[in-house]
C-alpha cells in the first residue's frame, strides 16, 4: 500500500464516519425527534430501518472515497461504533436497556459492512462473477 492509498483509506474512514453521524442524526433526531426504547413500535421500526439505511449509505460513501478494496476501512468504522456504544452504556448517558443499544450497534455495523461491499454484491448478481480483490 503506497502513500496515496493510505491517504484515500484515511479519507474514506473520516468521510464515512462523518456521513454516518450526519445520516443517523437525520434519521433519528430530525425525522423522529429521537428514537429510544420508550418510543412507539412504529417509531422504533421506521427509525431503525432509516438508521440501518444511513449506515449502508455511509459504508458506500467510505468505499467510493477509499477507492481501494480493503477491510481496514469498515473495520475502523466498526471499531468506532463499538467504542461509542461502550461509552454510552457504561457512562449512563443513554437510559435505554443494554440489549437495545447492542442491537442498535449491530445494525450500524451490519449496515456499514453491507454498504461497503454493495458494489461487489451488485456486480456479482449482475454478472454472476465475483469482484476481484484489487481494482
Amino acid at each position: 500500500m503506497n502513500l496515496k492509498n493510505i491517504f484515500f483509506c484515511i479519507l474514506g474512514i473520516l468521510l464515512g464516519e462523518i456521513a454516518l453521524i450526519l445520516c443517523t442524526t437525520i434519521a433519528q433526531e430530525v425525522l423522529f425527534n429521537g428514537v429510544n426504547s420508550r418510543s412507539s413500535i412504529a417509531v422504533i421500526a421506521f427509525g431503525g430501518l432509516l438508521t440501518f439505511l444511513a449506515a449502508v449509505f455511509a459504508g458506500l460513501i467510505s468505499r467510493i472515497i477509499g477507492r481501494i478494496y480493503t477491510i481496514t476501512i469498515p473495520s475502523v468504522i466498526s471499531f468506532f461504533i463499538i467504542l461509542e456504544m461502550t461509552y454510552l452504556v457504561f457512562s449512563d448517558i443513554t437510559k435505554d436497556p443494554v440489549w437495545f443499544d447492542i442491537l442498535a450497534g449491530i445494525g450500524l455495523i451490519s449496515g456499514i459492512w453491507i454498504g461497503y461491499h454493495y458494489l461487489e454484491i451488485k456486480d456479482s448478481f449482475h454478472t454472476q462473477t465475483y469482484y476481484p480483490d484489487h481494482l
